[in-house]
């Protein structure tokens, strides 16, 4: 039995509330269980409990055996005097603060059950634990956990953000400037994407926004594509050409370019390609945050990514290297990428920051639209029969198995939590 176990048990109010009595014979009543604590320290903060008609308020610890309170050092730990109830499974010792002043303890008791179906459940070795029990579950109780979850995980992305504008002085232009450069690199490139973009300050580009070539000779020579040993093809040596003297200009430092990776890649995502559209995309818009902010409905946001390569780039998926003709365009499905993992959760921050809620409302309404992401972790959720109808659950579905499934959290997911309290005599 682990003690996570425990403080499911508690934190739910899972135990025999007539048998919680001190080991002295006092009944406790517990008003408020306090709050999990995931940091140093007792286990549940700011409870209020009432132990033979008094009031307490202050800390939880619990353990399966009371002795466990010495062996973890407790008994000299400052911060553990603020404990007023041991809660335990065996009270094998009676424990004390700092000072020598004895904790009341009481020893929980609980529905078998419940311990049985925990057992069951974080036993079981398919894709998710619960993939087999899911179908018992209210489907209204799994479409509201997903909500939260869609909540969470946008919040998740605006802490990333919130570093960054905190590192800038909370320049918005520069840090959604470095994440729209993440995003166009998609997964597998979004490292070297975002090193190259923090390499090359937005002011340093705006400087040079009206003349592609230049934005494109800034961006490629950060990326570290412009080998000067290398001999290449017209276009090629201009814009090396033109990246040294800017180099200079700016002092710049570029990345190194074996960074970049498209190997089973294809080639309408190659790295060279997507950092000319990013080069065309940046030429295009002069205030990107303002450009972006302003437009926060799908049709005008789509708009602003409708790019289209032409000159060198129609007959050449990478430098020196001619292909057949073709047109390049920043597809769908990589803006639809792009605004699911970066521009909606910019709105989302921005939302918060402000007070503007309709910001908020509107990312959530445009996940709502978008149809939901196409990959291995949607697809086995189907499988399981749990389906997103649009981008909204896919993106829910996605932090379930990444944040919950995968790390065997099922004690703070609320599907685990109905699995592990079915048919008992009192559920939470």
């Amino acid at each position: 039995m682990k003690e996570a176990f425990l403080h499911f048990i508690w934190q739910h109010g899972l135990y025999d509330h007539e048998k919680l009595i001190t080991a002295g014979g006092e009944p406790v009543e517990v008003l408020s269980p306090g709050h999990l604590n995931r940091d140093e320290g007792p286990d549940f903060l700011e409870a209020r409990i009432r132990i033979g008609g008094m009031l307490w308020a202050g800390n939880i610890e619990i353990h399966k055996q009371a002795s466990d309170w010495f062996q973890h050092g407790h008994f000299h730990d400052p911060m553990y005097d603020s404990v007023i109830l041991h809660v335990v499974i065996n009270n094998d010792n009676p424990v004390t603060r700092s000072n020598g002043e004895t904790i009341p303890a009481v020893e929980l008791t609980f529905d078998p059950a419940i311990l049985k179906n925990y057992e069951s459940l974080s036993k079981k070795r398919t894709w998710v634990a619960c993939q087999d029990m899911i179908h018992r579950i209210d489907p209204f109780v799994i479409k509201h956990w997903l909500g939260s979850l869609l909540i969470e995980r946008l919040e998740q992305h605006t802490k990333v953000i919130q570093k960054e504008l905190d590192e800038t002085g909370n320049n918005w232009e520069e840090v959604l400037y470095r994440f729209l450069a993440r995003g166009f690199g998609l997964r597998v490139n979004a490292q070297p994407f975002y090193l190259t973009a923090r390499s090359l300050p937005l002011k340093y580009l705006a400087k040079h926004r009206d003349n592609l070539m230049q934005v494109e000779a800034l961006l490629f020579g950060q990326a570290g594509m412009l080998d000067t040993d290398l001999f290449g093809d017209d276009y090629y040596e201009s814009l090396k050409k033109e990246y040294h003297y800017l180099q200079k200009k700016f002092s710049l430092q570029p990345i190194a370019g074996h960074s970049w990776k498209q190997m089973r890649m294809r080639p309408s995502s190659f790295p060279a390609i997507r950092i000319a559209e990013f080069a065309r995309f940046v030429y295009q818009h002069e205030h990107v945050f303002s450009v972006v902010m302003q437009n926060p409905s799908l049709p005008k946001l789509e708009s602003l990514f409708n790019i289209t390569l032409d000159g060198y780039w129609t007959t050449h998926y990478t430098f020196n290297k001619p292909s057949k003709k073709q047109t390049k365009t920043f597809g769908k499905q990589a803006f639809q990428t792009l605004l699911i993992n970066v521009i909606l959760p910019f709105y989302f921050i921005h939302g918060n920051l402000t007070g503007k809620e309709e910001y908020k409302e509107q990312a959530l309404d445009i996940l709502e639209k978008l149809p939901a992401e196409k990959n291995r972790i949607i697809r086995r959720w189907e499988e399981t029969g749990i389906h997103a109808g649009n981008a909204f659950y896919s993106q829910a579905l996605l932090q379930l198995k990444n944040s919950y499934c995968n790390p065997g959290r099922c004690l703070e997911c609320r599907i685990g939590m109905k699995i592990i309290t079915q048919n008992l005599t009192r559920t939470p």
